[in-house]
């Protein structure tokens, strides 16, 4: 072949290679696409992820979004597995879904969350693409809180407030925090003095007793966020006896009566207890101060000035009944208080004090003032309680006793004629006193001499400065002469100073003055001012009554006083000692009409052993109430002299009267919420054959009294609404334990006001049947006072009805009494009679039940139906008791009589058939009758009552003895006939 032809073939084989190689190569490329479109419409299929919800108690799990598939395309799915990990679930296709369910019921509280992944079987079992899937197990409270120990246990001290007695913890198996947290502690039993906060602490409301409970049992739960409860268990707190050394036997008040002026025996039975203390006599010193306060008294103490004699004449600037001083606002009494506001004063009459020079002789003024620092904000004003200055013209001031910038200062001018007009002498002496402004009463006397020799005496005292202040204290200002004005007199003015150019009072005093006297012609002696200051009460001494009863020794002990004797210092070497001088010191009031009211008296004691640091024991505090004789309501009383003689009572008769209903019957949920005691008094006074009119609606005094004392655990006595009511008006209002004590001059209206808002509550009424308060009021210093309204409040038990005891009707002869108008009869068939509740009012009006429910007070709820009758009877008159307990002995011999005649009738037929032996079978021998009582019953009674009565155990419970023994007899007849044989 020729050369040329070879390569035409080639040439056509390479160009046909070419095209075949081009036609695969397209039809390749086309395939490929093909398939990869395929690929990815299957492989997103499935959401990247789905998110899942499951409850604890449920087996289907909410997923979201929705698995949506094609049913044409997808025949199942398929959970993947890892390895280690359990995965409690298995999906289904239903309607073109994938539905996730928990193939057993799961456990937040073991694991709160499962993940996975899943993926789509086509129907040629080909997969899909993975999805992941994140489900989490939504917890249900199905656990309540449970605490970490069955029961607590803790001990404290008496007497003492804690920030944490004990912790509680509880805890929560629930997973969330809702419902697994603990978020609330809570102490069943409120009425115990305990609390608890959120965190499980517990401590007291009040200082714990041990003389009032050991133990204290608290019942406790908790709470999870959701407010389920938990369990109760029991929190025990133990109160330890804490024996503190101290004076014991002190009594908390101590009575006396005024006009007596007798001593009385403040600590008879005082005895010191050192408890734990040990110490030889020989190493022992006991020290003791007993102090009477009596600052709170109108002036300090109840002064007598009845006895005091003076050859000098004092002038009273400042009498109660005279013209000058009517306009006045002053407080009526033996000893008139004037009150001053710094606008007020008056001019005393040229008749009572001349135009008088002070200058020229020797003269003194006493005064009995009050005065506070806040008086007056300005330092520079004067505050005149005298002054004597020019009657008109001009504003000389000649003599003056003033306050200024807390500082008592004297003016006293020369005037022309008494010597050199250009030569300076002393005009002023400014004492610097803490007296002046304390806002307590004091006694002021200064004694002005001919020669410019000036002596200021304090409550009898005659004032002398300190070493540093010796030149300064008092200081004293020199002046010139007063100027020649002819023809110009003196006016003398109480309370503030006299202008005459302007022709008025100014500079008043702020405050209260009680007297100003002056004595024109002389000096006051130690002795005269001593007596207008000695107080009339005091405490007395043991020094000699104590060394000659007891023989002690005056080396053993030391007795000291002070002045006053409001203030006895005693010490001894041993326990006996101390205790002999302290039942022996005394009290006593000498003057005739004392201020009604009452004295504090503090104790306080030290000791010291082997010579060792002192220790101070507790302070001992108590009180003597001062109490006026009684006088009957409604009685006219006549005014009383200040020299303690009665005067005529027709010249000056008073009348306080007190109504209201003497009885007053609350049941038990009115008692606990507390009831307005005085709600329905009514109080009036009246003034007959007198001029003076003003104090007709006006009282000093009330004081209610409770009896017995209230036990503050669970009694109270509060003013209903604002408890500040009486601090609005001028009274003021102490309640204690044993009742309410009003002072402070102030209208009927507002007293009535304070009264009848009072209101007692009792949070445990079972334990009294009736209270007693007993309210009096008095008048100008309780001069005049009323006999006291007695009023009684009785509870009404649930169970102290006819229903519980006896359906019968009342004896005629019962019914005849009561007819015939006998009070105490028909309180007696109350207790036991078909009366309604409006019977029971009626009788309390009229008084008819007053005996059997005044005098029950110990009488509490019956357990059973025997011993409601028994105590019924017994409340109502003893005899019914006597009567029963009869009745019960011859039902008991009938019984043993007609057991023993059947018994010796079975005797006689089998063994001596004889009529005649039969007959002397029955002859009663008791030699061998025994009476056994069961201990037991009384248990199991308590434990059946307790079941069906549980809500009124508290007020049975304190009859559990009572008359149980009634139940508890039982026959032991083993050897009743054992005189047979």
């Amino acid at each position: 072949m020729p050369l040329h032809n070879v390569f035409e073939c080639i040439y056509i084989g390479v160009v046909l290679c070419a095209v075949f190689a081009s036609f695969v190569t397209t039809g390749l490329v086309t395939s490929n696409e093909n398939e990869d479109e395929y690929l990815t419409q299957r492989e997103n299929i499935l959401e990247k992820s789905y998110h899942g919800l499951i409850r604890e108690n449920e087996t289907l799990v909410e997923i979201t979004p929705l698995i949506k598939v094609d049913e044409e395309k997808i025949c199942n799915f398929r959970i993947l597995k890892k390895p280690y990990h359990e995965i409690p679930f298995e999906i289904e296709l239903v309607n073109n879904l994938g539905i996730l369910k928990a193939r057993r019921a799961l456990n937040c509280e073991k694991r709160k969350s499962y993940h996975f992944e899943i993926v789509a079987i086509y129907c040629d079992g080909t997969p899909s693409n993975t999805a992941n899937v994140h489900i989490t197990v939504i917890d249900i409270n199905e656990y309540a809180p449970t605490f970490l120990e069955q029961s607590y246990v803790t001990e404290v001290d008496e007497g003492r407030l804690y920030n944490e007695i004990i912790r509680v913890e509880a805890s929560d198996k629930d997973c969330t925090p809702l419902f697994g947290d603990v978020c609330k502690y809570e102490i069943l039993n409120n009425d115990e003095p305990f609390v608890i906060d959120n965190e499980g602490s517990v401590k007291n409301t009040e200082p714990l007793s041990h003389k009032a409970s050991h133990n204290h049992i608290l019942s406790v739960v908790a709470f999870d966020c959701a407010m389920k409860e938990s369990a109760a268990i029991m929190v025990s707190i133990k109160v330890r006896r804490v024996c503190e050394a101290k004076f014991v036997g002190i009594p908390e008040r101590i009575d006396y009566t005024s006009g007596s002026t007798e001593s009385l025996q403040l600590f008879p039975n005082a005895r010191l207890d050192l408890c734990d203390i040990s110490c030889s006599n020989e190493d022992l010193s006991i020290h003791a101060s007993i102090a009477l306060k009596t600052k709170h008294i109108s002036f300090g103490c109840d002064r007598d000035i009845s006895n005091c004699t003076s050859t000098l004449t004092m002038k009273d600037l400042l009498p109660q009944d005279s013209e000058w001083t009517k306009d006045l606002n002053y407080d009526e009494g033996a000893e008139p208080i004037f009150h001053f506001d710094g606008s007020v004063g008056v001019v005393v009459p040229d008749a009572v004090v001349d135009h008088y020079d002070f200058s020229t002789r020797s003269f003194s003024i006493l005064s009995i003032f009050r005065h506070s620092s806040q008086s007056s904000t300005n330092k520079h004003v004067k505050e005149h309680l005298l002054c004597s200055a020019d009657d008109h013209k001009m504003n000389r001031h000649h003599m003056a006793l003033f306050v200024r910038n807390c500082r008592l200062i004297l003016l006293l001018r020369k005037n022309f004629n008494e010597g050199d007009l250009n030569i300076f002498s002393p005009a002023e002496w400014r004492w610097k006193i803490p007296q002046v402004c304390d806002n307590e009463w004091h006694h002021y006397v200064l004694n002005v001499e001919q020669f410019g020799k000036v002596e200021l005496f304090i409550d009898g005292i005659r004032f002398e400065s300190s070493v540093e202040d010796s030149h300064s204290n008092p200081e004293v200002i020199d002046d010139w002469p007063l100027h020649a004005a002819h023809g110009v007199n003196t006016t003398l003015a109480v309370g503030a100073c006299y202008q005459s150019s302007e022709n008025r009072l100014k500079h008043g005093f702020n405050g209260d003055i009680s007297e100003v006297k002056i004595s024109l012609y002389g000096i006051l002696t130690m002795e005269d001012i001593k007596c207008g200051t000695n107080c009339a009460e005091h405490l007395m001494s043991p020094n000699d009554l104590i060394v000659a009863q007891n023989k002690i020794s005056e080396s053993d002990v030391q007795i000291q006083a002070n002045v006053q004797m409001n203030e006895i210092y005693i010490e001894a070497l041993t326990k006996h000692n101390i205790e002999q001088l302290m039942r022996k010191i005394q009290y006593i009031n000498i003057k005739q009409s004392p201020t009604i009211g009452r004295r504090n008296i503090e104790v306080r004691t030290s000791l010291m052993c082997n010579n060792q640091s002192s220790i101070r024991l507790p302070t001992i505090e108590t009180y003597i109430m001062v109490n006026e004789p009684i006088v009957q309501v409604g009685i006219n009383v006549g005014s009383t002299s200040k020299d303690g003689l009665n005067q005529d009572p027709l010249m000056d008769t008073r009348k306080i009267t007190i109504t209201g209903t003497s009885n007053k019957l609350v049941s038990y949920q009115e008692i606990k919420l507390g009831v307005h005691i005085l709600d329905k008094i009514h109080i009036a006074t009246s003034i007959k054959n007198s001029k003076k009119m003003n104090a007709k609606e006006y009282l000093d005094s009330c004081s209610v009294v409770v009896f017995p004392s209230l036990n503050p655990d669970h009694e109270d006595i509060q003013i209903d609404g604002d408890e500040s009511l009486s601090s609005t008006m001028d009274i003021k209002t102490n309640i204690n334990k044993d009742g309410v004590e009003m002072m402070g001059m102030d209208s009927i209206h507002n007293y009535l006001n304070v009264l009848r808002s009072l209101i007692y509550s009792n949070k445990k009424p079972a334990y009294y049947l009736n209270r007693v308060f007993k309210l009096s009021c008095g008048q100008l210093s309780s001069q005049y006072k009323s006999a006291e309204y007695t009023l009684t409040l009785t509870v009404l038990h649930p169970k102290q009805s006819l229903s519980k005891t006896t359906n019968a009707p009342p004896p005629p002869s019962l019914l005849q009494v009561n007819d015939a108008g006998n009070p105490n009869n028909a309180a007696a068939y109350h207790l036991n009679g078909d009366l309604t509740k409006e019977d029971v009012n009626l009788a309390s009006e009229t008084k008819v039940f007053s005996y059997s429910l005044l005098h029950t007070n110990d009488i509490q709820e019956p357990k059973s139906h025997i011993h409601s009758i028994v105590h019924k009877a017994e409340g109502s008159h003893p005899t019914m008791l006597i009567i029963l307990i009869c009745v019960f002995l011859v039902i008991l011999l009938c019984g043993v009589s007609i057991a023993r005649i059947k018994n010796n009738h079975k005797y006689t037929d089998r063994h001596q058939p004889c009529p005649k032996i039969a007959d002397d079978g029955l002859i009663w021998d008791d030699s061998a009758l025994t009476i056994t009582i069961n201990p037991m019953q009384t248990d199991a009674v308590s434990e059946d009552s307790s079941d069906s009565d549980n809500s009124d155990s508290e007020d049975e419970e304190a009859l559990k003895d009572g008359f149980a023994h009634i139940n508890q007899l039982e026959w032991d007849n083993t050897n009743i006939f054992s005189t047979a044989n």
